[in-house]
């Protein structure tokens, strides 16, 4: 039996490493996709040829039709798409340059919408062929998008990114609910990714837990969700926050 073959359309920061290890480790086929040289080959350092490399933009049809052939050239088909955007810079509502919130807005929402355009077709003409359609591991394909925290929740300062994860959000419901008939399924993981750790000094007065959560357990969720255990979930957000959404108030720190 063929291997279930894996992209992952962007590295990010830490993030996109782990998830490449952990589907490789589960057995996947791995593409590593991603427009910054330095990070594939950062990545390859420690992988070699584990992993297949493709140098590209992750956010226009070209660049995505690139990718999907340098899939098929070495896996020949396509079993799931992680997508992991990129965070805009810092920004503030009332400081905004319009014209670079609205060229983030639409290279972030027009990239996810593009992955599922050119990868759709893909996935459906692999679909394995199945008698039993309450089969439990029946699916044709999954895509998961890796999101961080803005994308349900709003942070003075970040206003970019809470519009434009809020926005990938919106189109991974409303692609879940059109996909369903063919079997792919389209899930986000909404996380309070490592980076947040520096950026907010006040992480542990704010978040039960006291951390943001680990690139190992992003990449374990996505694991998951592209996995036929899960195969009944789609449109779904699985938040890995550490409890700060539940929290009302700030965690009062033990005295000594």
């Amino acid at each position: 039996m063929d291997k279930p073959v894996t992209l992952i359309i962007g590295l990010g920061q830490t993030v996109g490493d782990a998830v490449a290890r952990r589907f490789l480790e589960a057995g996947h086929a791995v593409l590593v996709v991603d427009p910054d040289r330095k990070l594939l080959d950062e990545l390859e350092k420690t992988t070699g040829d584990k992993i297949a490399y493709h140098h590209g933009a992750v956010h226009t049809k070209l660049g995505l039709r690139n990718a999907m052939a340098a899939a098929l050239e070495t896996y020949n088909f396509v079993d799931n798409v992680v997508c992991i955007p990129p965070l805009p810079d810092a920004d503030r509502l009332m400081d905004l340059d319009m014209e670079d919130f609205e060229g983030v807005l639409m290279k972030t929402a027009r990239g996810a919408v593009q992955a599922l355009r050119v990868f759709t077709p893909e996935l459906i003409a692999e679909r394995p062929e199945t008698e039993n359609a309450a089969d439990r591991s029946r699916q044709t394909g999954t895509f998961t998008f890796v999101l961080s925290l803005g994308a349900s929740m709003a942070q003075p300062g970040w206003f970019s990114e809470s519009v434009s994860q809020h926005a990938i959000m919106g189109i991974v419901k409303a692609a879940a609910i059109e996909l369903a008939p063919e079997a792919v399924r389209v899930n986000a993981i909404i996380a309070l990714r490592p980076r947040a750790e520096g950026r907010e000094p006040w992480l542990k007065d704010r978040t039960p837990m006291g951390r943001p959560s680990l690139a190992e357990e992003i990449a374990e969720t996505a694991s998951f969700l592209a996995s036929p255990n899960s195969a009944i979930i789609t449109g779904e957000a699985i938040t890995l926050d550490g409890g700060r959404r539940f929290l009302s108030g700030l965690v009062e720190p033990d005295e000594d």
